[in-house]
């Protein structure tokens, strides 16, 4: 008698092609790649670092390359490339900062850096408004006192000086302290950014109501 049962047979697996491995950037400028998928250095327009450092300039940046002469143009005083670990080093507490640091994976380490410092600075980061570090560290941490989001991508640099193509993301630039929330309006008026401003003002809590609540002052 016939069975009605059919065998099983494995089916035979074909070989999966995998996809070639994203090249890992290890730029401490701006993480992003050329058509090709080669890794580039992309290095912040000087006319911007300028315009936030005002008239006294950056005292610190702690993302520079490894050869400083790639850079455009000084960023800060002092430029600490990555074989000394600019997140390890200790800044000193009067320091004012510039910082455009790796994006990706260990940003909230240097934004939880810059955001505690004492002299305070400015940062600029991809406008991703869902991680964990822009929560913490932007748009809720006391010492924030403004952040720009740029009105159009910007177009950062190569390491021969030439302009890249637009970034794959937008940009926010963060203020921390009143002297980087004066500089970062400042940039604004004058062209040098465009974007929105927004001035970070924090309500403080009156322990004592007898001294009446922040918003009647």
């Amino acid at each position: 008698m016939q069975s009605n049962v059919l065998q099983f047979k494995p089916a035979t697996r074909t070989k999966r092609l995998l996809a070639p491995k994203a090249t890992r950037l290890t730029t401490a400028c701006y993480k992003a790649c050329d058509k090709d998928h080669s890794a580039v250095d992309w290095y912040t327009p000087p006319a911007i670092v300028e315009a936030l450092g005002g008239q006294e300039g950056f005292d610190l940046d702690p993302c520079t390359p490894e050869d400083h002469s790639d850079l455009p143009a000084p960023t800060a005083r002092r430029m600490i490339p990555r074989s000394q670990d600019g997140l390890a080093t200790v800044w000193w507490p009067q320091a004012f900062v510039w910082m455009n640091p790796p994006y990706g994976k260990g940003m909230d380490k240097w934004m939880t850096k810059l955001a505690n410092h004492p002299g305070g600075g400015i940062a600029l980061v991809p406008a991703h408004m869902d991680p964990g570090w822009m929560h913490d560290f932007v748009l809720n941490h006391h010492n924030t006192t403004a952040i720009l989001l740029t009105r159009g991508r910007l177009k950062f640099m190569r390491p021969d000086g030439t302009t890249g193509t637009a970034a794959p993301t937008g940009s926010v630039f963060v203020a921390y302290g009143q002297r980087a929330a004066r500089n970062l309006k400042k940039a604004q008026e004058e062209g040098v950014l465009r974007g929105k401003f927004f001035a970070i003002q924090r309500v403080t809590k009156v322990a004592n109501a007898n001294q009446g609540s922040a918003n009647d002052e």
